[in-house]
């Protein structure tokens, strides 16, 4: 059966390593929408950093955010499902980076709260959304009272900090949480712990928003690039993993493209077999 809908991811994907959409993909997705398919995006963004990139396609199709844990209307930007996190996986990691001298944000559906000593890394973070607001410890502000509200948290700083935090976490939530840290500097010196919960991923947040459309796995196609891609690559029918993706991700998807996120145009190579063959 034809695929019906078209889910891509954004950073490494949609986005290109400038930060700008490609004249290419934007023109593709658009040809993909007047020949009848249905494109979504699914981020780890939430709501507000995903939503200019759904404008600027003009799609209609709700939006899978948070790694799967908001569901976005993307014409009135209006939430249509949130799951946060439970409050005391967001206590404990809280808690762990303190020890540790990390830098905690939380992703709440439609903004992002942080801690002041780590202002260096805002500018990383806003990748995710750009309303972003720091305190001087999570604990002490207001922002206390939304810890219910948590789809994701990070916590930011020296290797060897995250490295004792992703241990924790592991140790004490693992089977509940899905947790990856990985280096945001070329050095290797500064690390980010990514905390969320297991229970949603983006083939969760796909399905939610296919089942509601009468669309079946084997109907969806997906573009992806990295590990958080890897739930969504398995459960659709067709999958394309961007060239720079590294091999244990691409292994995952059933076809490999050849652009990347420098040169930008993945998302309409996939466009092209997609609509060549069906």
């Amino acid at each position: 059966m034809a695929t019906r809908l078209l889910a891509v991811d954004l950073d490494g994907t949609l986005y290109r390593a400038d930060g700008t959409l490609s004249p290419w993909d934007l023109d593709a997705v658009a040809k993909a929408r007047a020949s009848g398919l249905d494109v979504t995006i699914a981020t780890g963004r939430i709501a507000l950093g995903a939503l200019p990139a759904a404008k600027a396609m003009g799609l209609t199709t709700p939006l899978v955010c948070a790694e799967g844990a908001v569901i976005v209307d993307p014409v009135t930007g209006e939430t249509i499902t949130r799951r946060a996190m439970a409050e005391h996986h967001v206590v404990d990691l809280t808690d762990a980076a303190g020890e540790h001298g990390l830098a905690s944000f939380w992703f709440l559906h439609d903004e992002i709260h942080g801690e002041a000593h780590g202002e260096a890394h805002v500018r990383y973070i806003g990748t995710w959304s750009p309303a972003i607001t720091l305190h001087t410890r999570l604990p002490d502000s207001h922002a206390w009272d939304r810890r219910t509200d948590v789809t994701m948290a990070v916590a930011i700083g020296h290797a060897e900090g995250v490295k004792a935090a992703h241990a924790r976490a592991e140790s004490q939530h693992g089977e509940h949480l899905m947790t990856v840290r990985f280096p945001i500097t070329a050095d290797r010196e500064t690390w980010c712990l990514l905390v969320r919960s297991a229970r949603h991923d983006k083939a969760t947040g796909l399905a939610e928003v296919t089942a509601q459309r009468g669309i079946a796995p084997h109907e969806v196609a997906v573009v992806g690039d990295w590990v958080n891609d890897i739930p969504m690559f398995r459960w659709a029918g067709r999958s394309f993993a961007m060239g720079q993706s590294p091999d244990h991700v691409a292994e995952h998807a059933t076809e490999r493209l050849t652009a990347t996120h420098h040169t930008g145009g993945g998302v309409a190579e996939a466009i092209l077999k997609i609509l060549r063959e069906g």
